[in-house]
């Protein structure tokens, strides 16, 4: 805790700057804040299991919080999280129906706590490997009125802060590839029916990472020792029913009808 009674303190914050990404040397600067994400996964999750949510942390422990250390697979670290997706056994389903990538956890929707340099997030995030999620959610809202509307209430029940985003890789005229937001809005600006139109229109799972969530600076009280894990909580809550609506499973396929003879055809939507 620091003096000012934050959880994370500024030197938290300061391990993903652009300098020290890709530095070995600040590996126990990151397990430090690793052992803080998980001091709230115990606070949090007995609240989750309590209240039946279908959410679960990575199957293997050694996982639970995302890569702190430098590694040849992880050359850079700029973000933590810690991440809450399907059960393993949904997730081996969809490895053996679907695509062979499906046993990777970023290859489903999921609601993270995330720490980078630009502060604290509590989000849905739908990263472009999670495709078979992302075209869910685009097939239930082309499914009929009924389920437009269904997540146009969802949308107004989350209030004013949350905040919608559109990112994806770019390779430009230099050879770069650079990450670069393609759209922001607020998420109440979203119960506009056109406006969730076009959003849905740009969307394109597979390019797009799509998150959607609650964006903290750094000495923003809410983040307090005392108050974080209740902070979290809410938003999980605030987040699940979402989550639960674009989120595949066998009982929640949108996919079926346009799909069902695409094993391997991603990225077409």
């Amino acid at each position: 805790m620091t003096r000012d009674g934050l959880f994370f303190s500024p030197a938290d914050y300061a391990v993903f700057e652009n300098g020290l990404g890709g530095n070995p040397d600040y590996d126990g600067e990151r397990e430090r804040v690793k052992d803080k994400l998980v001091f709230l996964h115990r606070a949090v999750y007995p609240e989750i299991r309590k209240r039946k949510w279908d959410l679960h942390p990575h199957w293997m422990t050694q996982w639970l919080i995302s890569a702190s250390r430098i590694s040849p697979a992880t050359p850079r670290i700029d973000f933590m999280t810690l991440r809450y997706s399907k059960p393993e056994t949904t997730i081996k389903l969809m490895k053996k129906e679907l695509f062979e990538d499906f046993g990777h956890f970023y290859a489903n929707a999921m609601i993270a706590a995330r720490i980078d340099k630009e502060g604290f997030a509590v989000e849905l995030y739908v990263s472009d490997k999670a495709w078979v999620d992302g075209q869910n959610l685009k097939e239930r809202l082309r499914d009929g009125a009924d389920q437009r509307g269904h997540f146009r209430t969802l949308l107004a029940d989350l209030g004013g802060e949350y905040t919608l985003r559109l990112s994806q890789y770019i390779r430009g005229e230099d050879g770069f590839t650079r990450y670069e937001e393609a759209l922001r809005a607020k998420a109440s600006r979203l119960v506009n029916v056109g406006m969730l139109n076009a959003t849905m229109e740009k969307y394109k799972p597979g390019g797009h990472d799509l998150r959607l969530g609650i964006y903290y600076p750094s000495n923003d009280k809410r983040l307090s020792a005392e108050h974080i894990a209740d902070e979290v909580l809410t938003r999980i809550e605030q987040l699940y029913p979402i989550y639960a609506f674009l989120s595949w499973s066998p009982k929640n396929n949108f996919r079926k009808a346009k799909n069902v003879d695409q094993k391997s055809a991603r990225r077409t939507r």
